[in-house]
């Protein structure tokens, strides 16, 4: 019975290992929180560590994932929280809204909050992003 069993026990590891190894690691999130909402998601594209992202391609993949895919109301002189993964302080990155930086220099702390102004909202759906990096490159992006 001990035979019969280990051929078994070897091919059953055996695909656990490849399974395994199949598995993406997802990619790092965000979460944009005012008031009583908040919202989740992870980085509509995300570069390997020690790269960057290819412009071509992560645009490629914000517009399959259809732009916004999160929202949050705010109203003016409503602060604004965001709060992100490790791996994404350590990277840097900033927040903008109307693709205008809110932060001269990439922030390095995993949390930051500010207060936007009514011309920053505007008037309609206005999106934030935030962007990973820094002045060398991107190294992702997500849009609220």
């Amino acid at each position: 019975m001990q035979r019969a069993r280990l051929p078994l026990i070897i091919v059953g590891s055996a695909a656990l290992v490849l399974g395994l190894t199949a598995c993406e690691k997802p990619n790092p999130g965000a979460t944009v929180f005012s008031g009583t909402s908040s919202a989740y998601e992870q980085a509509l594209c995300w570069a390997p560590e020690g790269q960057y992202l290819d412009e071509k391609s992560c645009a490629s993949d914000v517009l399959d994932a259809g732009g916004t895919k999160q929202s949050i109301s705010v109203t003016p002189g409503q602060t604004i929280g965001i709060s992100v993964d490790p791996v994404v302080a350590e990277k840097g990155w900033f927040p903008a809204i109307g693709g205008q930086r809110i932060t001269a220099a990439p922030v390095t702390e995993t949390y930051f909050r500010f207060t936007p102004t009514a011309e920053q909202l505007g008037t309609e759906q206005t999106p934030l992003w935030i962007v990973a990096g820094d002045d060398t490159g991107t190294s992702g992006i997500w849009i609220y």
